[in-house]
C-alpha cells in the first residue's frame, strides 16, 4: 500500500467514526424541546425501531419493563395489525409538576423537569379489514440531567405477561 492510500483510508474510517459518534451523541443529548424529541421518538416508533424508543426510556420504566418484553410486544403487535403510522405531529409542550406527573407514574423516583406533549397521527392497521383513522395521545417527558427520556404506561404489556393472562391464553 502507497502513502496516499493509507491515509485516504485512515482519513475516511475516521470520518466514518465521526459520523457515527455524532449521531449517539445526537440522538441522546440534542434536544432542545420537548417537541423535538417527541417527532424523534415517534419517527422511531413509525419506523419500528423499538430498541431506539427503548434507549430512551426513563430508569424508572426500564427497571419495571426489559427491553425484550416491550420490543417483542411491539413487534408482534405490528406484525398482528399490520400497524402503519403516518403525518406524525407533536404539539402543545406543557411543563407540568412534578405531583401531576406522579399521580400518573406512581413508579416515579427522580426529580427533573416534567412535559407533556401532544401526539397526533393517522394509524393504518388491519382488524376485520383495513381501517384508517386519525389519533392523538398525551406523551409525558421528563427533562434530567440536560437530557429528554420518556415516560409509558407499562400495564398493557405487564398484563399481557402476568400469570393470569399466561394461564387464560392457554386454556
Amino acid at each position: 500500500m502507497n502513502k496516499k492510500f493509507k491515509w485516504k483510508l485512515i482519513s475516511l474510517l475516521l470520518l466514518i467514526f465521526l459520523v457515527f459518534s455524532f449521531k449517539q451523541i445526537s440522538a441522546a443529548d440534542s434536544f432542545d424541546s420537548p417537541v423535538g424529541f417527541g417527532e424523534y421518538i415517534y419517527e422511531n416508533y413509525a419506523q419500528e425501531n423499538f430498541a431506539e424508543v427503548y434507549d430512551n426510556f426513563a430508569a424508572e420504566l426500564k427497571s419495571v419493563l426489559s427491553s425484550e418484553e416491550y420490543i417483542k410486544f411491539q413487534q408482534d403487535n405490528f406484525e398482528k395489525y399490520e400497524l402503519e403510522y403516518r403525518n406524525i405531529e407533536v404539539t402543545n409542550p406543557e411543563e407540568i409538576s412534578y405531583q401531576e406527573f406522579k399521580s400518573e407514574f406512581p413508579f416515579l423516583e427522580e426529580e427533573g423537569t416534567f412535559y407533556t406533549v401532544e401526539v397526533s397521527y393517522l394509524i393504518k392497521f388491519r382488524r376485520l379489514g383495513s381501517r384508517e383513522r386519525e389519533s392523538d395521545k398525551l406523551v409525558y417527558l421528563r427533562k434530567k440531567d440536560n437530557h429528554f427520556e420518556l415516560f409509558w404506561d407499562p400495564e398493557p404489556i405487564l398484563d399481557e405477561l402476568s400469570p393470569e393472562s399466561v394461564a387464560e391464553a392457554n386454556d
